[in-house]
């Protein structure tokens, strides 16, 4: 009983460890991304240029990360299970029944 409780802990600790790593490499990357485009742009436009482009994207990309909505997750509905046998039997007689009375027309 333990063992299982440990696995499903273990593994949920990596998947934990594994998206906080992700998240620091994305932040970093995100920092010498924008370092980058700041020198492109303050030698092409000028520093106050520059400022006013960085800060607009990071304001525009602030803005949709508030105000666009998250929907939430549908739990998917189990698969139906097999029907019981007397229900099977009563469609069969049924089925059978509806045929002899058109037989009989």
């Amino acid at each position: 009983m333990f063992a299982l409780f440990e696995a499903r802990l273990r593994a949920a600790l990596t998947r934990v460890g594994r998206t906080i790593a992700g998240a620091v490499c994305m932040a970093v990357a995100a920092i010498f991304f924008t370092i980058a485009g700041w020198i492109v742009l303050a030698e092409a436009q000028g520093e106050l240029v520059a400022a006013l482009v960085v800060g607009g994207v990071y304001l525009v990309l602030a803005l949709l990360l508030l105000f666009l909505p998250v929907r939430p997750r549908v739990p998917v509905a189990a698969a139906p299970t097999a029907a019981p046998v007397t229900s099977l039997v009563e469609a069969f007689l049924a089925g059978r029944a509806a045929g002899q009375a058109m037989r009989k027309e």
